[in-house]
């Protein structure tokens, strides 16, 4: 693939998929429950896992998403999304329309069909790959516990996801120190 043809890809892919030959040309908007990265990015001090339901409710209202919104983050005390998500078989796209999992099992099963790179407002966040999750694959909390004191805490380590992959790692990529930026996945409930 020519460095043109790589970059055409590279752009495509968040429209609508990327194959070895010709970027396939966007498709309609998919419908499903939306899911996105945080356009903002904050230390893991977060109020708890209730201050960042509030953060991803705040972003999706103001960037006219309908729906409830859950941050997907656990905590220590037994919150996580296989816990305290709406569970079910409607997929699960990016606002750019773009299919990130087929169904709740096919998101928590460790692998997903494409990045969410996406923020609510439709753009790809530049910086700052990381995103705390303190949640490892099946929506479970992380085995370290490592949750920024329930993400009540600017000290300490908090388990991050990887905004760019597709593996166990969009979940599960490590720790950083609570007092680092780090972005949130936000799921429509």
């Amino acid at each position: 693939m020519t460095r043109r043809a790589a970059t055409a890809c590279l752009v495509t892919v968040l429209a609508a998929g990327c194959g070895d030959d010709t970027p396939a040309a966007p498709s309609a908007v998919a419908t499903g429950r939306i899911i996105f990265v945080t356009s903002q990015a904050v230390t893991g001090n977060l109020g708890g896992v209730e201050g960042a339901d509030r953060l991803c409710g705040t972003l999706a209202a103001a960037a006219g998403l309908g729906g409830a919104y859950r941050a997907w983050l656990s905590d220590t005390a037994g919150r996580s999304p296989v816990a305290d998500f709406v569970q079910g078989d409607e997929p699960f796209v990016m606002v750019s329309g773009v299919r990130v999992a087929d169904h709740w099992a096919d998101l928590a099963d460790g692998t997903i069909n494409n990045p969410i790179a996406v923020d609510e407002l439709g753009e790809q966040p530049a910086t700052d790959t990381g995103v705390w999750t303190g949640t490892d694959v099946g929506g479970v909390p992380a085995a370290g516990a490592a949750t920024c004191g329930d993400w009540r805490s600017a000290a300490g380590l908090g388990q991050v996801g990887d905004l760019g992959q597709i593996g166990p790692r969009w979940t599960a990529d490590g720790t950083r120190g609570c007092d680092e930026p780090g972005r949130l996945y936000c799921v429509q409930q």
